[in-house]
C-alpha cells in the first residue's frame, strides 16, 4: 500500500502538469504530437540509408579496384552505367532526401512548440491571475503565503512550458530509442538490454536530484524575496527621493550583496555536487559505449558484420546513448518540474474563508434601515490580542458618520469587515437585519463605494481611472465626467494636454505624473462613479489642498439621503459634515455625539 501510494505521489502532480498543458490549445497539442512523432523517426531512416549507402560504395569500389580510373569524369560515367554504382548514387541521394525532411521537420516542429508554449503561459497566468483577484485579502498579510507566491512566480509560471517541452522530448527519445534498440537487437538482444540499463543509475540519481533541488529552492525563497526588495528600492522610483536625501543607497546595496552572497554561496555548493554527480555518469556512460563498440569490432574482424552495418551499429549506439540520455533528463525533468507546479496547483486550491454560501441571499435592491454591528470581535490571522471586541453600533441610511480615534485603533478593520474583506470571528454585521454573510460577497461589494488610504495610482489615463470605479456598467462616459467634477479636477482636467483622456504616470508612455492631491482627488471620483449604497472615505483629505477639503466638505453636506456616509479622518472640518461621530479606541466603539440628520453645521 505504502508503495502505491508513493507511486501515486510521483505520477500526480506530473499528471496535473500534463493536464495543464493539455488545456491550453488541443489542437496544437496535437499537431506538435504528430511532428515529434515524425521527427523522431527520421534519424532511424537515415542510419538506414548510411548502411545502405556504406555497403553499396564498398561493393563498388572494390568491384571497380581492378580497373584503372583517368579521372573524376570517367569514374562518374563507369558509376552511372554499373548497377552497383547507380546503387551508391541513390542511397547517396536518398540520405540527402532524409536529411531535407529532417530540417524541415524541425522548422515546423520549433514553430509549433513556440506556438504552444506561448498558449500555455499564457493559461497559467490567467489562472493564477484569476486565483489572486479572488484570494482572501488574508493572503497578503502572511509572510508564508508570500514565500509560496514569490515561490510560484519565480519557479512554477515557466514550469508548465517545460513539461510540456519535456513530454515531447520523452515522447520523441522513446520513439527514437525503440527503433534503435530493435535495430541493435538484430545484432544480438544483450546488446539492446545493456544500452537500456545502462541509463538506469543516471535516472535514479536524477529524480532523487530533482526532489533536493526543490527542497533546496524552498528554503531560498524568503532570500530571494529579500535581494528583490532591496533590488527593487535600488532600481524603481519609489524609493529614489529618500535614498538620495538619506544617502540610502550604500545602506541598500551593502544589506543586497550581503543576501546576495549567502544565494551564491548556496548555489555554487549546489554546482559543485552536481558536476561530481554528472563526472561519475560520463564515465559510466563511457564505460558501457566503449565496450559495445569493442565487441562491434570484434565481430566485423569475424566476418560477423560488414563494415556498413559495423558504421550503423556504431552509430546506432552513439545516437541510442544519446536519446538515453534526452529520454532521462527529460523525466527527471518533468518530475521536477511537476513538484514545482505542485505549489502552483496548492496555490490554486486555496481554500476561501471569505466566500459565498450555497444558496446566497440577493442584495437589497437599495437600503431601507442601515448596517448594524452586533457584539463584532476580530483578530488579524496568527494574532492573538482582537483588534475589536464585542463591537456593536448601527449605521443608519441618510446618515455621514465620522469614524475617529487614535493609529492602530481599528478604523480601518472596522472598514475592511464592512468590504467583507475579512469576516468576523464572532458577532454579526447586519445589512436591512441580513446577516453579510448570506451574501455573495462580490454581489455585496458592488453596492459600496469605497476610497481606501493606500488607493491605487494606476497608469492609465484619468477617464480609465475614474471608470475603474465600476468597470463593468455600461453607458460610462456621463457618470465620469461627473464624478470627476464632484472630485474637484475640473481645473486640472482644462490643464493637461488630452483633459480626461490624458495618460497618467510614466511607466509605459510618455504621460504627466500628477501630484499626490490629484491622484487623491481620481481615488475619490473612483468611489462616486458607483451608484453606491454605502460610501466610504479612509482619510479622504491626507493630500487634499484647503480648496480641495473645502469642495469636498461641500460634496460630503449634500449627500444622497437613500446613502450611508461613512468617513474616517481627524479633520475638524470634515467631522462638522458629520451627523454622528464614533469613537474607536482599544477595541471598543462608543457615540461621541448625536445630531438630528440633514443638520449641516
Amino acid at each position: 500500500m505504502s508503495k502505491l501510494r508513493k507511486w501515486r505521489e510521483i505520477t500526480a502532480p506530473c499528471l496535473r502538469a500534463l493536464h495543464l498543458a493539455w488545456a491550453s490549445s488541443r489542437p496544437l497539442a496535437w499537431l506538435q504530437t504528430g511532428l515529434v512523432g515524425l521527427q523522431a523517426l527520421v534519424p532511424l531512416a537515415a542510419l538506414y540509408t548510411l548502411k545502405r549507402a556504406v555497403d553499396a560504395a564498398s561493393a563498388a569500389f572494390t568491384q571497380l579496384a581492378d580497373q584503372p580510373v583517368t579521372g573524376l569524369g570517367s569514374l562518374t560515367l563507369r558509376l552511372a552505367h554499373d548497377p552497383v554504382g547507380r546503387a551508391v548514387a541513390f542511397w547517396f541521394v536518398a540520405g540527402a532526401g532524409v536529411m531535407a525532411v529532417s530540417a524541415c521537420l524541425r522548422v515546423w516542429v520549433a514553430w509549433v512548440a513556440e506556438q504552444h508554449a506561448m498558449a500555455v503561459s499564457d493559461h497559467v497566468h490567467r489562472l493564477l491571475h484569476q486565483k489572486m483577484t479572488e484570494i482572501d485579502l488574508a493572503f497578503f498579510d502572511n509572510t508564508a503565503d508570500q514565500d509560496r507566491l514569490h515561490f510560484v512566480q519565480e519557479q512554477a509560471m515557466s514550469r508548465p512550458v517545460a513539461v510540456l517541452g519535456s513530454v515531447y522530448q520523452i515522447f520523441q527519445s522513446v520513439i527514437g530509442l525503440l527503433g534503435v534498440l530493435a535495430l541493435i537487437s538484430l545484432l544480438h538482444p544483450v546488446a539492446g538490454l545493456v544500452l537500456v540499463l545502462s541509463g538506469t543509475p543516471g535516472l535514479l540519481l536524477r529524480i532523487y536530484r530533482g526532489r533536493r533541488y526543490y527542497e533546496w529552492r524552498k528554503v531560498l525563497a524568503p532570500l530571494e524575496r529579500e535581494a528583490g526588495y532591496f533590488h527593487h528600492l535600488l532600481t524603481s522610483g519609489d524609493a529614489a527621493k529618500e535614498i538620495r536625501v538619506y544617502r540610502l543607497g550604500e545602506f541598500c546595496r551593502q544589506r543586497f550583496d550581503g543576501v546576495r552572497m549567502r544565494l551564491r554561496q548556496a548555489r555554487l555548493a549546489w554546482r559543485k555536487q552536481t558536476l561530481r554527480e554528472e563526472f561519475g555518469l560520463q564515465i559510466w556512460v563511457w564505460v558501457v559505449a566503449s565496450g559495445l563498440l569493442l565487441w562491434m569490432t570484434g565481430n566485423l574482424l569475424t566476418h560477423g558484420i560488414t563494415l556498413g552495418a559495423l558504421v550503423m551499429y556504431a552509430q546506432a549506439v552513439q545516437r541510442g546513448q544519446g536519446l538515453l540520455g534526452s529520454l532521462v533528463g527529460a523525466i527527471a525533468d518533468m518530475r521536477q518540474s511537476a513538484l514545482f507546479l505542485a505549489s502552483f496547483d496548492e496555490l490554486l486550491h486555496l481554500p476561501a474563508d471569505v466566500k459565498a454560501p450555497p444558496v446566497p441571499r440577493p442584495v437589497p435592491s437599495s437600503l431601507v434601515h442601515g448596517v448594524v454591528f452586533d457584539h463584532v470581535s476580530f483578530a488579524y490571522p496568527g494574532k492573538e490580542r482582537p483588534v475589536l471586541d464585542q463591537v456593536s453600533f448601527t449605521l443608519r441610511v441618510g446618515e455621514r458618520i465620522a469614524l475617529m480615534g487614535p493609529n492602530g485603533s481599528g478604523k480601518s478593520t472596522i472598514l475592511k469587515l464592512l468590504a467583507r474583506l475579512y469576516d468576523p470571528d464572532s458577532g454579526r454585521i447586519l445589512v436591512d437585519g441580513v446577516d453579510v454573510r448570506e451574501f455573495d460577497p462580490q454581489a455585496w461589494r458592488c453596492r459600496l463605494g469605497f476610497l481606501f488610504q493606500d488607493y491605487g495610482c494606476y497608469q492609465l489615463t484619468a477617464a480609465e481611472n475614474i471608470r475603474l470605479g465600476d468597470p463593468i456598467s455600461a453607458d460610462m462616459e456621463i457618470r465620469v465626467d461627473v464624478a470627476a467634477r464632484q472630485a474637484g479636477l475640473d481645473e486640472c482636467l482644462r490643464q493637461w494636454p488630452q483633459a480626461i483622456d490624458t495618460a497618467l504616470g510614466r511607466k509605459f508612455q510618455d504621460g504627466i505624473e500628477p501630484s499626490m492631491g490629484q491622484w487623491q482627488r481620481l481615488a475619490i471620483a473612483r468611489a462616486l462613479v458607483r451608484q453606491s449604497d454605502l460610501l466610504i472615505l479612509d482619510e479622504p483629505t491626507r493630500s487634499l489642498d484647503a480648496r480641495s477639503l473645502h469642495d469636498l466638505q461641500r460634496l460630503l453636506a449634500q449627500t444622497d439621503a437613500h446613502r450611508i456616509t461613512l468617513i474616517v479622518s481627524h479633520r475638524e472640518e470634515l467631522i462638522a459634515v458629520a451627523d454622528r461621530v464614533l469613537i474607536v479606541a482599544e477595541g471598543l466603539v462608543s457615540d461621541a455625539e448625536t445630531r438630528p440628520a440633514g443638520d449641516e453645521r
